[in-house]
């Protein structure tokens, strides 16, 4: 697996965010995307916060992640905008 794993060791701001998912979530849901089996990653417990957080992850890693605007579909439409949101604020 090691989805987002290389997020959380190279960058403070992608690693804090999936701490905070730790906690919140009430698991350890970096254990199962960093190194769980891929029955228990595609559980939609763990696949939809997973893919939220490792998108919201990427753009927070990115420097330069400016967007005019954002899109998504489904899950998608979440972590587009909670990642606009958050890149534009930490700006500031």
């Amino acid at each position: 697996m090691g989805m987002g794993k290389d997020l959380y060791e190279s960058n403070p701001v992608s690693r804090n965010l999936f701490e905070q998912a730790n906690s919140i979530l009430g698991f350890r849901i970096t254990d199962i995307m960093f190194g769980g089996t891929m029955e228990a990653l595609t559980q939609t417990k763990v696949t939809q916060p997973a893919v939220f957080i490792h998108s919201v992850a990427v753009a927070l890693a990115a420097n330069d992640f400016t967007p005019n605007m954002v899109a998504g579909h489904s899950l998608g439409e979440f972590s587009s905008l909670v990642a606009n949101k958050t890149c534009r604020s930490t700006m500031r």
